[in-house]
């Protein structure tokens, strides 16, 4: 199985675990709205704050990658619940070889992101319009920019993806789940995990986790 197709299927399992099987069309069990679209747009303006923009601040600050792959791949889980909501995940797979760029341009960068809200806020305020293709092309642009390509947006997907369902398994809706585990965030923890076994599946990521928090 490829890995665009492998991550829209756990996406799908993640989504009816948190919000119902009633959620593709629209909104949670609980009767809350979703608005995928906002969602995207919402944490592309995240992204942009990685990158040193404002000039009236920390004008020689460097950009934030880290953290601006962090939203990249937290911007993907919302792509592809609009993609499931909308009914079409296929299309996706053409990106499966994309290439990624030998170096990240910050300033292309800003500007890709700047056209991902446009486009998602624009299709939010019409619902007339239908962004997903062109905001999926855009964030595959995205993500060549930041030097990123499929088999690592996968790595890091398994990563958010398994300590989302753990939380979720785990109390984070009532409040019960705690994220600092021995004074280390659990994203921190999620992440060593899979740098020091990158071999893993998502089911034994998922044991591990159980296992570190634990302690």
């Amino acid at each position: 199985m490829n890995q665009i197709k492998q991550m829209f299927e756990l996406q799908q399992k993640l989504n009816d675990a948190t919000n119902g099987i009633i959620w593709t069309e629209g909104a949670t069990k609980d009767g809350r709205q979703i608005s995928w679209l906002r969602c995207i747009y919402m944490e592309a303006a995240e992204a942009i704050d990685s990158f040193n923009w404002k000039h009236w601040k920390d004008i020689e600050g460097q950009p934030d990658l880290d953290n601006a792959k962090v939203e990249l791949v937290d911007i993907w889980h919302f792509i592809m619940s609009e993609a499931i909501h909308f009914g079409d995940t296929g299309f996706a797979e053409a990106y499966e070889n994309m290439e990624p760029e030998r170096e990240v341009n910050p300033e292309l960068m800003v500007e890709i992101l700047e056209k991902m809200v446009a486009a998602a806020a624009g299709a939010n305020v019409d619902k007339s319009q239908n962004a997903l293709y062109e905001i999926t092309s855009i964030f595959f642009k995205a993500l060549a920019n930041m030097s990123m390509d499929v088999p690592e947006l996968y790595k890091r997907y398994i990563v958010k993806n398994q300590l989302n369902t753990f939380r979720q398994d785990h109390g984070y809706k009532d409040g019960s789940y705690v994220k600092m585990w021995g004074g280390v965030e659990d994203n921190v923890v999620a992440f060593n995990i899979m740098d020091e076994h990158p071999d893993l599946t998502p089911e034994q990521l998922y044991k591990k986790l159980e296992e570190e928090y634990k302690q």
